[in-house]
């Protein structure tokens, strides 16, 4: 794990040592960190850092396998590209990169990267590599020290609780063995190379490891948290949404067979029977209203297709806006959209206008009395971000834990299956999004929205 970090160990017996536990944490945790969301920036340099750090564990092993010079070739990434993979990490990580366009965060990586090709142009590689370890002082150290202070300084600045929790357990994670790697080895070997510091930063290495292993379940540590309940939503989701289909099926053939003999026979019946006429009319009636509850639970629960493009959040918003005024000037229901900025957001129009105008619903039903409902569009540095607040009664805290389920409800009417916000989870998630529900009793309930800032395309 030395190697990991850029110590070359010598003088130590070849074969099966320490270090290769290490490696292969390192490389568990890169290919759960791509598994867990390969489409995430964040994730895919938090694997890119954890596999070259992992890589040089290997190198003593590899010079029995394959020899030195794939050895020395494996050991000069690894201690040249693990500072840059980091510091790229930790700028994407706290949203660093997201505040510039495209062709800014390329360059920054780019320029991030020159010291490494410099030092693959400088370095002898030939009879045996030879590190200038003053010249990866000057430039690593940085490195090192700007990746702890980015760390430190978000998790500062955080507000946001579930945030601030996964920015803690990540610098409690990295900033001691990074600094550790900073004191024993960059510092370290570049005024004592020939000294082996594996017994001082190998207690840094597994105390990493052992935090990071409950880390990763309860708070989440580099982007990456596992969440048992979201995949067993997931799966509940697709469950239901595939029985939700074979039940619109199902109805919709046996209710319209029932609609249809109920037209054939009340064309066969005297027209001065007026009520056996009535009650035709009521199973006619009553057949529509479930094939269309069929049709409108397999429409919520249907497998979600984005089809992701450009989208003028102000005109959707605007639009939205216009459809509900009426209601809400005849409930007294105060509506207002306040614009902090006027995005174009890359996204799925239809189903963000769907799972917009659910929230929107639920808002109104919430004031029967009256109230406010705001709408408010809002970048921050990590998001572009809309929030439906209301001052209706508020959702008691035992049961927002539950408000995302499939078919849980906290209104009493048959109307309401229960489906609306879970929709609305399904939809953000597939975005690369997330939702948050915020709801205090007499005060109201906020749900937010919020979409990746590299989401955004730019503002009007």
């Amino acid at each position: 794990m030395l190697e990991a970090y850029g110590i070359l160990v010598t003088n130590r017996r070849i074969g099966w040592n320490p270090m290769l536990y290490y490696m292969f944490a390192l490389m568990t945790g890169a290919i759960v960190a791509l598994l867990h969301n390969w489409r995430s920036a964040s994730n895919r340099w938090a694997a890119c850092f954890l596999f070259v750090a992992a890589i040089g564990g290997g190198t003593e092993l590899l010079k029995q396998i394959a020899g030195k010079w794939l050895a020395d070739g494996v050991d000069f990434v690894n201690q040249t590209v693990t500072p840059f993979a980091l510091l790229v990490f930790c700028l994407v990580f706290t949203g660093r990169l997201d505040r510039m366009r495209a062709r800014g965060r390329t360059a920054t990586k780019l320029i991030l990267f020159v010291p490494v090709i410099v030092m693959a142009a400088i370095t002898p590689f030939s009879p045996e590599l030879q590190m200038n370890y003053w010249l990866m002082l000057i430039w690593t150290a940085p490195y090192y020290v700007a990746a702890c202070w980015l760390l430190l300084r978000s998790y500062r600045r955080e507000r946001e609780a579930a945030r601030r929790r996964t920015m803690f357990i990540t610098v409690i994670v990295m900033v001691p063995t990074v600094l550790a790697v900073l004191l024993f080895i960059v510092i370290g070997r570049a005024l004592y190379p020939h000294i082996d510091y594996f017994q001082y930063v190998s207690v840094f290495f597994a105390y990493s490891i052992i935090v990071a292993l409950p880390g990763v379940f309860f708070y989440g540590v580099v982007g990456v948290k596992l969440r048992f309940e979201r995949d067993s939503m997931e799966s509940t989701m697709q469950a239901i949404g595939s029985g939700a289909a074979l039940l619109q099926h199902t109805v919709k053939n046996e209710i319209g067979k029932i609609a249809i003999g109920a037209e054939n026979l009340k064309s066969l019946m005297p027209e001065a029977n007026d009520e056996a006429v009535h009650q035709l009319a009521m199973i006619e009636r009553a057949s529509g209203q479930i094939i269309a509850m069929a049709e409108r639970l397999h429409e919520r629960m249907r497998v979600i297709t984005l089809v992701q493009q450009p989208c003028h959040w102000d005109a959707l918003l605007d639009s939205l806006a216009a459809e509900l005024s009426m209601q809400c000037e005849a409930q007294g229901i105060q509506l207002q959209v306040q614009y902090a900025i006027r995005p174009i957001v890359i996204c799925d129009p239809v189903h963000l206008r769907e799972a917009v105008g659910n929230l929107l619903t639920n808002a109104v039903e919430a004031m029967p009395d009256g109230g406010r409902l705001a709408l408010k569009v809002e970048l921050n540095r990590r998001y572009v971000q809309l929030s439906i607040q209301d001052t209706g009664n508020g959702i008691p805290m035992e049961q927002q834990r539950h408000v995302f389920e499939p078919f849980y409800s906290t209104k009493k009417r048959g109307s309401n299956y229960g489906l609306g916000l879970s929709y609305v989870y399904m939809f953000m998630q597939r975005s690369g999004g997330s939702v948050q529900l915020l709801s205090h009793i007499g005060e109201g309930t906020t749900v937010t929205l919020r979409y990746p800032r590299t989401a955004l395309v730019r503002t009007t």
